[in-house]
């Protein structure tokens, strides 16, 4: 018989991304961890639907993930549990296993903030969740010898709640944020259009494309604000999403360093975003310069540039990205879906036009992200790899195409 589900303390580190992340989240922490300073294995993780990763929690593991990772939208270690589907239960539930956890505060006052979603099948609403969880945390806090208070603003502790687990097992999960927020605020990113890529989307694009920047250039056809340029460029030298600084003050990282250096300083990666809107073009010098990619210091492998994307060749290319090499390498872009600033008219029209000019680079791929079903069949080509995401809201996909040697075979789904 079946024991009665129970609320438990947890520590698992946990990464959350978007629908379908889950590879590219593991196989980008498997990375990171052999390039960091610590000599640690990464356990296997536990899979919690398509958009969530949970670790054994290991402090050096949860520092590379807080301070590198550029795929998961969240990093959190779990606190508490509960099957509650209530308030009172569940604030009940949390308030003896909150006091006792001593990854708290104690003796101190403490601003937090808290934040709640996927919350659907409890019974009370998204404001009540939060306030029985921002009363569960005070009373936890006074019971600890000191205060708590919520903080919108820049908050010593931010808690993530939300409902995860299978049909019949559901729970109501708190965890502490240590990746500094929503990991799609990278600080980088000034100036922009009406519909900005997630920068989380764009790294889950280039990973998913399988880029080598020691051997490969990649164009950005259609740029905009410089997104996935940028976002190339970080990934390729290994540089920080946060500082150790970033990261809230706890006892599990006191030993482990103060700062985070990127991890492959020495790869030059050869990238040119491209935009036919002058405007875009501001923006994106803008942008790389909020990056730290701008200057002699930086040594900014990213060229700017205003070009017609159909009369981009291959000699083109050789001239303006001269020291990268040419026989292969990769387009990433995300075109317009004809949702929101153009029509349907508009854009098959477009994406004719760029399967046509793209397949001059013959032995080079193409990655997209769109939420347009058209897209494959108005390009005129069939993907290599076709994997399902959200972006904007909208239901989108990661298309991967292989230009001028198309066999004809289905495309890869995962």
């Amino acid at each position: 018989m079946r024991q009665p589900a129970q609320a438990r303390s947890e520590s698992a580190l946990r990464l959350s991304g978007t629908v379908g992340a889950n590879k590219v989240m593991e196989a980008e922490l498997l990375r990171l961890v052999k390039r960091s300073p610590f000599e640690v294995r990464v356990p296997r993780p536990t899979r919690q639907g398509s958009a969530a990763l949970r670790y054994a929690f290991e402090p050096a593991i949860a520092w590379v993930a807080a301070c590198y990772h550029r795929s998961a939208s969240r990093i959190g270690w779990e606190i508490a549990s509960s099957p509650a589907v209530r308030l009172e239960p569940l604030v009940a539930d949390w308030v003896p296993l909150l006091t006792a956890d001593e990854r708290l505060p104690r003796g101190r006052s403490v601003d937090f903030s808290v934040h709640v979603r996927d919350v659907d099948d409890f019974e009370a609403g998204l404001l009540q969740v939060r306030g029985a969880v921002k009363s569960a945390l005070e009373e936890a806090f006074r019971q600890r010898g000191g205060t708590g208070s919520v903080e919108a603003e820049k908050p010593e502790l931010e808690f993530n709640v939300r409902r995860v687990g299978r049909e019949g097992e559901r729970r109501t999960l708190l965890s502490l944020d240590i990746g500094g927020g929503s990991r799609h605020y990278r600080g980088q990113r000034v100036a922009q259009g009406a519909a900005p890529l997630r920068e989380t989307l764009a790294a889950q694009l280039i990973q998913l494309a399988r880029w080598m920047p020691h051997a490969e250039p990649l164009v950005d056809p259609m740029a905009g604000s410089g997104t996935i340029a940028i976002e190339a460029a970080m990934l390729a030298r290994g540089f920080a999403v946060r500082q150790p600084r970033d990261l809230p003050r706890l006892s599990a990282f006191e030993k482990l360093p103060e700062e985070a250096p990127p991890l492959y300083p020495d790869t030059r990666p050869a990238i040119l975003a491209s935009d036919i809107d002058e405007t875009c073009v501001a923006w994106m010098i803008g942008n790389l310069r909020a990056a730290g990619l701008t200057g002699r210091a930086a040594e900014s492998s990213i060229v700017v540039r205003s070009i017609d994307v159909a009369e981009l060749t291959p000699s083109a290319l050789a001239e303006i990205l001269p020291d990268g090499p040419h026989d292969r390498g990769l387009f990433a872009f995300n075109p317009p879906y004809g949702e929101r600033m153009q029509t349907r008219d508009q854009v098959l029209p477009l994406y004719r036009d760029l399967g046509r000019a793209l397949k001059r680079f013959d032995g080079w791929r193409a990655a997209v992200i769109v939420a347009n079903e058209e897209f494959a069949d108005a390009f005129n080509a069939r993907p290599s790899m076709a994997k399902p995401t959200i972006a904007s809201g909208l239901r989108a996909q990661f298309l991967v195409f292989d230009l001028g040697r198309q066999t004809g075979r289905p495309a890869r789904r995962s």
